[in-house]
């Protein structure tokens, strides 16, 4: 039947929008929650350092230590920072170093922090001078615990201003010590694509990335839902109408049925009518009962004595005695 098809036509569509709905609610929530968790976001839109504000030099790291860069890592490492430079205007430089221990130490004990920044700062403005157009990254490890590194990031004063904000100087930290595998077969690259990933994520605002995303989801979850429920309408129209037909038909059936009834019911009172008119109320002679009735063209005989009558066909009564 087709209201059995129709409901079917219903539930199905509530199970494909329970689906939907379902599947753009994990996906918004992966895109707000478990996209690189680890990793600050960017927030705002940042924008390229001008490149007036940046001596640009041909030295990109010092590796103090002699054992954290193996020979031919410095290819990769440039290669990251080179791109970093170009995406953001600031050009980064790595400072491999063994003083771990020491900036360590500084940042735990009491008024550590400007301690350790003044260490960063020195060896800045012994890189640079006065050009604020820098950020210098240290990779420190430590003499006690050899799977022990310590990051820490000083950026040059228009480095901050424009481009290297404290969100700015998390994203990259959280990038070098999370992708950085020292351990690994080239942990150059692990550098070179800490750097790519820093770079990346701080000159694009992702808030404004996670919402586009929601909203599209949200809107092509909007459409599908408009679909299904004017699939839903549709066929609730189609029902309506189907019903509406039903109604109609089963109407015509009775009415019908009813036309045929009256008609059968005029036809056997005709019948009647015309059979009421062949039968002749006859007096017997013999007994002078009168209530005997003998259609046109028989013979009847007398319910009270037994004595023949002949009708005529054309109504002429003829008596005829017991023994004819």
């Amino acid at each position: 039947m087709k209201s059995e098809s129709t409901y079917k036509r219903y539930k199905t569509i509530g199970l494909i929008s329970a689906v939907v709905l379902a599947a753009a609610a994990i996906v918004v929530f992966f895109v707000f929650t478990n996209n690189d968790s680890w990793l600050t976001k960017s927030t705002i839109q940042r924008r390229v350092l001008p490149s007036d504000l940046c001596v640009k030099t041909d030295v990109w790291y010092q590796d103090d230590t002699g054992r954290l860069i193996d020979e031919g890592e410095g290819e990769y490492i440039i290669s990251g920072m080179e791109y970093f430079y170009e995406k953001t205007g600031v050009q980064p430089f790595l400072w491999v170093t063994s003083y771990y221990d020491e900036i360590n130490q500084y940042y735990y004990l009491e008024d550590g922090q400007e301690a350790a920044d003044n260490l960063m700062k020195n060896k800045y403005e012994d890189l640079f001078g006065s050009d604020g157009g820098h950020i210098l990254i240290a990779l420190s490890d430590s003499s006690q615990f050899t799977t022990s590194y310590f990051w820490r990031c000083y950026p040059g004063g228009n480095a901050s201003v424009y481009v290297m904000d404290d969100e700015a100087v998390q994203i990259l930290m959280d990038c070098l010590s999370f992708i950085y595998k020292p351990d690994g077969v080239h942990p150059g690259r692990s550098i070179r694509d800490g750097f790519i990933k820093a770079a990346d994520t701080m000159m694009k605002d992702q808030t404004f990335v996670s919402y586009a995303v929601a909203v599209v989801i949200v809107g092509v979850l909007l459409f599908i839902t408009i679909i299904c429920i004017s699939s839903i309408r549709k066929s609730n129209k189609e029902n309506i109408a189907y019903q509406k037909t039903l109604r109609e038909r089963e109407k015509a059936r009775k009415e019908e049925a009813i036309a045929d009834q009256k008609k059968a019911e005029l036809e056997k009172k005709k019948y009647e009518d015309d059979l009421e008119t062949q039968y002749m109320a006859i007096p017997c002679p013999n007994c002078g009962g009168s209530g005997n009735k003998i259609r046109k063209g028989t013979v009847g005989i007398c319910k009270y004595c037994g004595t023949a009558i002949k009708v005529g066909r054309d109504g002429k009564i003829e008596f005829l005695s017991n023994d004819d």
